[in-house]
């Protein structure tokens, strides 16, 4: 059978070998055109692809954060992706989808996790108000790339992690290793401008992220990773020593992105730790999380009222930076989030089941917009940006059982994450544990000021800490058995 496997290989490696000859003579002589640098690139992905897919994967775990749009390279192109990434994301898809097909012998253990099922429910309804949506060509497009993230990032990434530690630390490594090179040259760029100055922190972490929030997000979901491996006991001194060197690196990169999101989400990341060092339980955590939502519910028009007293403008000043985020009078970036807030919620009336269609929102919320929350960053066409929340972009995107697939699974990996801290007895099982966990709750406080899970750079890490998580649980189920047997 492998005599087989390696014989169609070849044939397969010789047909791509004349297949890329043949293109090159007819772009050298036919088109004249300077796209054929290409070529040799998607070569050498494909023989990779072929070959060393475990190379390739790595490969693009570590391009992810580096990757750039390429839009940068032609500002007219109608189709937009990320450069190399999500091509070689895309096709480690097709890769995944043919396994399936024609070997499935996809590690059964992750597949029937229930966190996968959620992750299945989540995507199946995706691609049903994909056909159902009023602009399907667009959200079809929106359901192939959260596949492309999901297949690699969360079910390859599971047969990689589940090698032990090592690999774990490995593959974080290359994605943190990418980020500290886009942190030291944003900042290096910032200095060049002035390092407190906060508008240009918006763009100079281009063309790798194409603002400051995003970026900022992402430093904030690393950072309980590079603590984690700087923490622990069971490496090797100059192990942990690298990873405390780019702890400073990391905190520099979230302080001058100026993203007050990501400030926050640090700082709830700090309180949930203490909560689960206190090892108090997940029913009651959850409780705790609903009460405090109806209360917000319930005394919404006081806290309004309260919060137009503040006049605080975002700053250069941190502390005033940190005042502006209350500010929904005078601040525009807050009430223009109020401005997409209200459009996202009108939409949704019209649409409450199946929704307008994922990623669609940005070309239908301009009619919905009132004169109140309009501000200077508003546009007439209302044709930039989006619903600036995870859950009113799924509101808005899928309806209301969009909505609730994607909450069912954020209780689902946080209860799995947080049981697996409270039973285990394995040091390093509960020091990633624990890194996942508040990873994942930097990001789902950040989902409620902006939404990002369309973006390469802050996907793969996502949906590389549900994969974490659900490696760590099965390797604990599979050794409780052994734990319990008399010595």
């Amino acid at each position: 059978m492998l005599e087989r496997i390696s014989h169609i290989k070849l044939i397969l490696f010789y047909f791509l070998a004349i297949l890329f000859i043949a293109c090159n003579l007819y772009l050298l002589t036919v088109k004249e055109t300077r796209d054929l640098i290409l070529l040799p690139i998607g070569f050498i992905v494909v023989a990779m692809a072929l070959f060393r897919l475990d190379v390739l994967f790595r490969l693009v775990i570590f391009l992810t954060p580096l990757s750039i749009p390429l839009t940068t390279f032609y500002p007219d192109s109608v189709v937009n992706m990320s450069l190399p990434s999500e091509p070689v994301l895309f096709g480690l898809l097709g890769i995944f989808v043919l396994r399936l097909l024609l070997e499935n012998d996809f590690d059964r253990k992750v597949w029937h996790h229930p966190v996968t099922y959620s992750i299945g429910i989540y995507l199946g309804w995706m691609l049903l108000t994909s056909f159902t949506s009023t602009m399907p060509l667009v959200s079809l497009k929106a359901f192939l790339a959260a596949a492309w993230f999901i297949s690699a990032a969360y079910f390859m990434a599971t047969q990689y992690l589940k090698r032990g530690f090592s690999s774990i630390r490995e593959l974080w490594l290359l994605f943190i290793a990418a980020m500290v090179i886009v942190i030291i040259l944003t900042i290096r760029k910032h200095i060049g401008y002035g390092l407190w100055n906060k508008q240009i922190a918006y763009k100079v972490p281009q063309p790798f992220f194409n603002d400051h929030t995003v970026y900022g997000a992402v430093i904030a979901m690393m950072i309980p990773y590079v603590i984690a491996f700087a923490s622990d006991r069971g490496s090797k001194m100059k192990i942990r020593l690298l990873f405390a060197l780019l702890f400073p690196v990391f905190l520099s990169g979230l302080i001058f992105s100026y993203s007050r999101a990501s400030w926050l989400s640090i700082a709830i990341a700090a309180v949930v730790w203490i909560i689960m060092k206190l090892r108090i339980r997940f029913t009651h955590l959850l409780l705790t999380a609903v009460t405090i939502v109806v209360i917000l519910f319930t005394f919404w028009t006081q806290i309004l009222l309260k919060l137009e007293t503040n006049k605080t403008d975002s700053s250069s000043n941190m502390m005033k930076h940190v005042e502006s985020m209350t500010n929904i009078t005078s601040d525009a970036s807050n009430v223009e989030r109020l401005n997409r807030w209200y459009c996202a919620l009108e939409m949704f009336k019209e649409k409450p089941v199946l929704g307008w269609g994922p990623n669609t929102y940005q070309f239908k919320y301009a009619p919905f917009q009132i004169r109140e929350f309009r501000t200077i960053i508003s546009t007439n066409s209302g044709d930039w940006g989006n619903a600036h929340s995870e859950y009113l972009g799924a509101l808005v995107s899928s309806g209301l059982p969009g909505l609730l697939a994607f909450l069912v699974m954020i209780v689902l990996i946080l209860y799995t994450g947080i049981r697996l801290y409270s039973r285990t007895k394995d040091a390093r099982t509960r020091l990633l544990t624990m890194a996942a966990v508040l990873s994942l709750i930097t990001y789902f406080v950040h989902s409620f000021l902006n939404n990002f899970l369309d973006m390469d750079n802050a996907a793969v890490p996502f949906w590389m800490s549900f994969a974490l998580i659900v490696v760590l649980d099965i390797h604990e189920r599979q050794s409780l058995p052994q734990q319990k047997r008399p010595a």
